[in-house]
């Protein structure tokens, strides 16, 4: 009663202690190519909304520049915004939010907004810049899309967190560890069947909410499977890593607090990654369940191809590759013990 509820208040308020978002990333494709466009852009990135990462300038789609969530907005200035601003002529603007991620298109909005409104005040209040908004993906800010997915991924990721912690100990409970340790790759491998279920699973809960919830889904099926799978593999791994010292596979699942309540409050859905605290954006990338959520949204949401994610793709494989190197040590360190013991039972 004394203990919990302080640690708790610490945790959280830790967590949530940037309340209010601020440099949200924007690209600008700049169709203008002049002076005055030049300025806007670093007026925008002045902003204390607004971190001005890109300015093109050439024309590019804004699905192209918002599937893997580098920019909260597309921001376009067209051909002939310097000759609007100077004659005082009214010229559109057009300003697309990705609204899977609602605080940071929010932040844009506002952002953007406010430099506009100080740029046509500067014109003697007359309209100049007409900032035509288009919300992408989730214009109508449905649960379903965010809240609603976030529980269903916890659950799922509980049930496959609670057999795969217990796989080492009960291998050792059985006496069938000091075989596998012969191969510590036998060990990996184990992971492989979970992360099949995993992603048949998945996709039946999606078709599932499509029917039943109206999940705007639209994702390519088959290029769906890798994102799935890498991901329902890397979490296997850092269950069987979490769990690979307890004593008992009852033991064990009580060490599903270590991967239950950093997924569920640091993976981006509950808190967006930019208002963590810089120590919590780097647990952030070591979490499979961050870049599932990327994916869902990148792929099921925007309909993005899986040759827009690379850069997502070889995340995996880091972590991938750094759970392998976690389990190979703890393999050879217990081999090396158990070798030791049967030398000194020998003896």
């Amino acid at each position: 009663m004394l203990t919990v509820p302080i640690l708790v208040a610490a945790v959280f308020g830790y967590i949530f202690q940037n309340g209010i978002m601020q440099d949200a990333p924007l690209a600008i494709v700049d169709l203008d190519h002049s002076t005055y466009s030049r300025q806007l852009a670093d007026k925008l990135n002045a902003s204390q909304y607004i971190e001005v990462v890109d300015v093109f300038d050439n024309y590019v789609e804004s699905d192209m520049l918002l599937y893997n969530e580098k920019y909260s907005g597309v921001l376009y200035l067209p051909a002939g915004t310097e000759a609007a601003y100077v004659q005082g002529k009214t010229i559109n603007l057009g300003l697309y939010l990705d609204m899977t991620m609602a605080a940071g298109a929010s932040t844009v909005r506002s952002g953007v907004s406010e430099v506009m409104g100080t740029e046509n005040a500067a014109k003697g209040g007359s309209a100049v810049f007409n900032v035509e908004q288009r919300s992408l993906y989730n214009p109508t800010s449905q649960t379903i899309m965010s809240s609603v997915m976030l529980f269903i991924n916890v659950i799922m990721l509980a049930f496959l967190a609670l057999n795969t912690l217990s796989v080492v100990p009960r291998l050792r409970k059985e006496e069938k560890l000091e075989q596998d340790l012969k191969n510590p790759v036998n060990i990996l491998l184990r992971a492989v069947p979970y992360a099949v279920i995993t992603s048949a699973s998945f996709y039946l809960v999606i078709g599932i909410i499509k029917q039943v919830g109206g999940l705007r889904f639209d994702a390519n099926i088959i290029e769906l499977f890798v994102p799935l799978f890498l991901y329902g593999f890397s979490s296997s791994l850092l269950a069987m890593a979490i769990g690979w010292t307890a004593s008992s596979t009852v033991h064990s699942a009580g060490r599903i607090v270590f991967i239950m309540l950093p997924s569920f409050l640091l993976s981006g859905v509950q808190v967006p990654y930019s208002l963590l605290p810089l120590p919590l954006q780097w647990i952030n990338m070591l979490l499979p369940l961050s870049l599932h959520f990327k994916f869902l949204r990148g792929m099921g949401y925007k309909g993005g191809h899986l040759r827009y994610f690379v850069p997502e793709l070889g995340h995996y494989s880091l972590i991938i590759a750094l759970l392998t190197l976690i389990l190979l040590f703890l393999s050879f360190q217990e081999g090396g013990g158990i070798r030791k013991k049967s030398y000194q039972e020998a003896s």
